[in-house]
């Protein structure tokens, strides 16, 4: 008896996870960055440029960004449905596993709002769970609650990608504000003075060195007169002029090689995912 209770069991959470699994989106067809399936952007202009700034992003680093919104989550867990879009899309290389799933659901009929992020292994260092979930707090929900999903997921994407083209790191002391600004910590100013200083220090050297080699050009050319009148010829010696030698003209009759076809032209580049895994990292919000 017990061990029909437990195959019962069993198939129970089975079918759950494979109802769970079926809200999980296929990759379409012509695959893009944005993966706007619930229609909350409303920006053309805005997915237009958001898909171009993660595509070149991908090209730089090979590192991909992917936005999927839907309607449904079937139930699941946000970072865990991100997972699973990371996992049945292969968001990322496989040698590198550097992918990055930002899944969010608007609020409507089928329960709250849910933002989900998920980090494929080679992405964890990078995007640690705390840096996930600061942002999803304070430049995502902010938006979102006011019904701005277009300006929540492109404040998210400006953070992100500096972090991805490796501009700046997360660990940064007050690289991120209290109001989601990036602010510095006034080492820039120490910079520009210690450059300053040392172009003042080279232009004082270059001045003190032209200065000692004006002092002693007077005397360099003494020296080669009293040289020159040490080694004059004696007188009655005549001076036989030696032909002048005429540098044959090089012979420019041979074309030149053309190396235009010697480079193969590049391949049109396109968007594609490359099958990388996903670990455990990322952040689940709800708003």
């Amino acid at each position: 008896m017990k061990l029909i209770y437990r195959t019962i069991f069993v198939a129970l959470v089975a079918l759950m996870c494979n109802e769970g699994l079926a809200q999980v989106p296929e990759k379409p067809v012509n695959a893009s960055p944005v993966v706007d399936l619930a229609g909350i952007i409303n920006n053309d202009s805005l997915v237009s440029a958001l898909n171009a700034q993660l595509d070149s992003l991908s090209k730089q680093t090979q590192n991909q960004i992917v936005v999927v919104t839907v309607n449904d989550m079937g139930g699941m867990d946000p970072k865990v449905f991100a997972t699973e879009i990371g996992k049945k899309w292969g968001v990322g290389g496989k040698k590198l596993n550097n992918g990055l799933v930002m899944a969010i659901k608007p609020k409507n009929d089928n329960g709250d709002g849910m933002i989900g992020f998920a980090t494929g292994y080679g992405m964890e260092g990078a995007f640690p769970d705390v840096f996930c979930k600061r942002l999803q707090a304070d430049y995502m929900v902010p938006h979102f609650k006011e019904g701005d999903y277009a300006g929540g997921i492109k404040a998210a994407i400006d953070e992100i990608v500096p972090v991805a083209l490796n501009e700046y790191s997360y660990k940064q002391p007050d690289s991120l504000s209290d109001n989601g600004k990036k602010k510095g910590n006034g080492s820039g100013w120490l910079i520009l003075a210690t450059i300053l200083v040392g172009i003042a220090l080279i232009m004082v050297m270059r001045r003190r060195g032209k200065a000692a080699q004006a002092a002693t050009q007077p005397q360099s050319s003494q020296l080669a007169n009293n040289d020159e009148s040490k080694t004059e010829e004696p007188e009655g010696t005549e001076k036989t002029d030696e032909p002048e030698k005429t540098d044959e003209p090089e012979n420019d009759d041979e074309p030149e090689k053309d190396d235009t076809n010697s480079q193969d032209e590049p391949k049109p580049y396109k968007y594609e995912y490359g099958g990388g895994e996903f670990g455990g990292g990322g952040a689940s919000s709800k708003f």
